[in-house]
């Protein structure tokens, strides 16, 4: 779960260290990362929808990423100057559900909010929600080579894919876009193959579903993002949350879903 805002002017690395401090016992594990790039992605009639890009500007300001890490390694908090970031990683067979994890994203972006206020900080101005499920398959459980993916997830390929004798498929890699208008967000669907770091480590597919929105809607005007609340918050990963998990059921077929471990009622 990953929210973008206005980055406040004078935030820099020593304030994230701080805000580090108030957390270490949580989140003892921290490391600094280059920052996540910003994203710049045009919706509804604002334009013609164009990949997301990324926005470079001369700042003053030194930038980094902390990423602050539990103890069992499971749950990372990632703050820079524009985005608040928690991830889930898998160390156990343990699945958080989603209203856990946004319970965690929530009591996270208020103490962050309330650690900028003590410092004088103006209030956070939300632009950007983004969810994303990261799916990893790895061979010996459904597949055999990039050939057997189709049967795997047909909503993407539709179909057996043609061979050409003398030569071998050796991978497949592609994104799939899907856009919802109401509420305003999208939907991307990408899958590549991918080595594992177990050990010994094996060849993985790797499906990755990323929803994006602006945190309030095109026609609340300019200057409505001044007062964005966490109600809009919330509304915005509700809504990448049920087109991620309806879309993954759709596409997927019903081998794949097991081995995903989908919850029955698509959480």
């Amino acid at each position: 779960m990953s929210l973008q805002f206005e980055p406040p002017e004078g935030l820099n690395q020593a304030h994230l260290g701080a805000f580090w401090a108030t957390q270490r016992t949580s989140l003892p594990i921290v490391r600094a990362v280059q920052p996540i790039a910003t994203t710049i992605e045009v919706f509804g009639n604002q334009g013609q929808w164009l990949p997301p890009s990324l926005q470079l500007a001369l700042t003053n300001e030194p930038n980094c990423r902390l990423q602050m890490i539990s103890s069992d390694e499971q749950w990372m908090c990632q703050v820079q100057r524009d985005r608040l970031v928690i991830n889930w990683r898998k160390r156990s067979e343990q699945y958080p559900r989603f209203s856990s994890t946004w319970g965690r994203f929530q009591d996270t972006w208020r103490l962050w909010q309330s650690f900028l206020a003590d410092l004088n900080f103006p209030p956070l101005t939300p632009r950007l929600w983004e969810l994303t499920y990261v799916n990893r398959i790895s061979k010996r459980d459904l597949w055999e080579s990039p050939s057997d993916w189709p049967r795997l997830f047909p909503g993407l390929w539709g179909g057996e894919l043609v061979t050409v004798d003398g030569s071998g498929l050796r991978g497949l890699q592609g994104q799939w876009v899907w856009e919802s208008t109401d509420p305003v967000a999208r939907l991307y669907v990408e899958q590549k193959p991918a080595r594992s770091t177990d050990k010994p480590p094996e060849d993985v597919l790797l499906l990755s579903l990323t929803a994006r929105g602006p945190v309030v809607p095109l026609d609340a005007g300019v200057h409505a993002c001044d007062v964005a609340t966490s109600e809009l918050i919330e509304s915005g990963m509700n809504c990448g949350h049920s087109l991620i998990v309806t879309r993954f059921d759709r596409i997927a077929s019903n081998d794949a879903k097991r081995v995903w471990g989908r919850h029955a009622d698509l959480d």
